[in-house]
């Protein structure tokens, strides 16, 4: 079998990239054309107030210094004119971070979330709220109240839109149609190939690795669909949204570095160590966040500025820990190496997402929607082809192993066993201790042959008998070519009687190839069997001694016969 060439492992490579690229267009389209005429913009004109501080005509963009040095319950107000006229039932949808929110049309209170939770010191979710205004809304005041649930956690002004009723959730999804795409996809896909990798590994131990590409695949599943906050259309619970989503992210790096120590087996034991320290470490930490957030001690989002410090070295450990020249790599640890520069944009998007773009949160949408559920499908397809890339060599090389296996104990001419595991089987049948029977078979007149009608005569000679005794045995698995004319079975199952007819069947046989075949000789050969209870130590190299020399008892009486 020939090994893959390098050229067509890139023509897949490029033939999928280019297939995701239609997709996004596709998903894209549809994106451009969901409802988007429907929606009410209300950036402008808004009046915020901060304590004592009021700034008025202000948009939702320009807010950022607002939003500065946030501590734990400080409120804000954002109050502005609903100028919308519309006899349709209309949705206000907010997005808020991590903070809990109170919307007052014309003073009356028409939906809160999570005050009490901001009192109780607990973690308030960031998501979507739809908020059903009132029919008779035009031209009234609407004001929206936000309250810090921790230190920094308000970063930029709500996303605020105006839909109708009827068409809410439809927009709302359609515009994260490529991300509920791809996190169903990663999903799905990471839960059929753990699936998939217990049948296997039951078979191969080696395929445990993709039992590590399904679980990523999951978490990075879960993670698509709760950073566009997708997971609300099926919970509608946005702290449970919140935490998946943190929770997810934190465990990514794990099978992510385990997989690495696994495509870099030529790495040194000091690049090996440090891996796994980085695999174990990170384990550790999403142990501890998931620990920490259901005892109630402190929120998984309180302790991303630690993922983050240990996310840099496991970066690094993902790129450099071992990894050999580019030109030295095999085609695997290649497809994994793409991956893993994948993974510096992944994590160079995250710090500027969470440090920088939460103040433009339009452009943070455009990212999360498109841009990570993207990196992640692409991601783990570079990890599963450059398994399927390992597998197949591990394959090839299984082959190359079995075909040595075969040319060291198999007899290339007759394809029978040969002596070395002859010898082997009586190294076996010795530790056993069990009964067995050797026969013992020389042909007769092959140097006759090969003096009279030429050496490929005589290998001709060798291969019919071999096909007598394989048909009059039962089959080659009891049967081996100890010589150049002779063969020996060993059965641990058959009675003197029944030898008796397999000898008799034997001679049949040959008459019948013989005539058959029309050549210019007899098939002829000598026999000798011999029992191991025959001899006082069961000694199997003594039961061939004795087997070989009743063959030879045999050929001497023929000869005399025959002259």
């Amino acid at each position: 079998m020939e090994k893959v060439k390098i050229g067509s492992i890139w023509e897949i490579t490029g033939c999928f990239l280019t297939a995701i690229i239609l997709v996004v267009l596709f998903f894209s389209g549809v994106s451009a054309h969901t409802h988007q005429s429907e929606v009410f913009e209300i950036n402008d004109d808004w009046e915020v107030k901060r304590g004592e501080k009021t700034i008025l005509n202000i948009s939702l963009h320009e807010m950022s210094s607002v939003f500065n040095n946030v501590k734990w319950k400080d409120s804000f107000e954002l109050c502005r004119t609903l100028d919308i006229n519309s006899h349709d039932p209309l949705i206000l949808r907010i997005y808020t971070r991590l903070s809990a929110i109170t919307v007052k049309v014309d003073g009356e209170v028409i939906y809160s979330y999570g005050e009490d939770m901001v009192e109780d010191h607990k973690m308030v979710g960031s998501g979507y709220h739809f908020v059903l205004l009132p029919s008779n809304f035009y031209d009234k005041e609407l004001r929206v109240i936000l309250t810090a649930s921790g230190d920094d956690a308000i970063k930029s002004a709500p996303e605020m839109v105006i839909t109708p009723a009827d068409g809410a959730i439809s927009v709302f999804s359609g515009n994260r149609i490529f991300g509920i795409f791809a996190g169903i996809l990663l999903l799905v896909a990471g839960v059929f190939l753990m699936v998939l990798s217990v049948a296997a590994i039951s078979m191969d131990k080696r395929f445990y690795p993709l039992a590590l590409i399904g679980l990523f695949s999951v978490s990075a599943g879960i993670w698509c669909l709760a950073t566009i906050k997708a997971l609300q259309l099926f919970s509608g619970d946005i702290t449970l949204n919140s935490v998946l989503e943190y929770l997810s992210m934190y465990f990514l790096p794990v099978p992510a570095l385990f997989l690495s120590r696994h495509f870099r087996q030529s790495a040194s034991p000091r690049a090996r160590k440090f891996a796994l320290f980085m695999t174990i470490l990170c384990g550790a930490f999403f142990l501890s966040a998931m620990f920490l957030q259901l005892s109630g001690i402190a929120d998984v989002t309180e302790v991303v500025g630690i993922f983050h410090v240990i996310l840099v070295p496991a970066v690094l450990t993902l790129l450099f820990a071992g990894g050999a020249k580019w030109r030295r790599m095999k085609p695997a640890e290649k497809m994994f190496q793409t991956g893993m520069i994948l993974i510096i944009g992944m994590v160079v998007m995250e710090f500027v997402v969470y440090y920088f773009i939460n103040m433009v949160y339009s452009l943070s949408n455009r990212l999360n929607n498109v841009v990570i559920p993207l990196a992640m499908m692409t991601l783990t397809v570079a990890m599963l082809l450059g398994f399927l890339l390992e597998i197949y060599d591990m394959r090839l090389k299984d082959t190359e192993r079995e075909r040595l296996k075969k040319l060291a104990f198999r007899d290339q001419m007759t394809d029978l066993m040969n002596r070395g595991m002859c010898e082997k089987r009586f190294s076996e049948l010795k530790e056993s201790g069990e009964e067995f029977c050797m026969l013992d078979m020389d042909l007769n007149g092959l140097k006759s042959v090969n003096d009279k009608h030429g050496h490929l005569m005589g290998d001709r000679y060798i291969t019919l008998f071999s096909g007598i005794i394989i048909k009059s045995l039962g089959g080659d698995r009891n049967l081996y070519r100890v010589g150049g004319d002779e063969f020996l079975y060993i059965d641990t199952g058959v009675s003197r009687e029944e030898m008796d007819k397999k000898i008799d069947f034997i001679r049949k046989l040959e008459k019948i190839i013989g005539r058959e075949e029309g050549i210019p000789f007899s098939i002829d050969a000598s026999f000798g069997v011999a029992w191991s209870d025959e001899v006082e130590s069961n000694d199997p190299e003594e039961v061939y001694r004795l087997a070989d020399k009743r063959m030879y008892e045999m050929k001497h009486s023929m000869k005399k016969e025959r002259g």
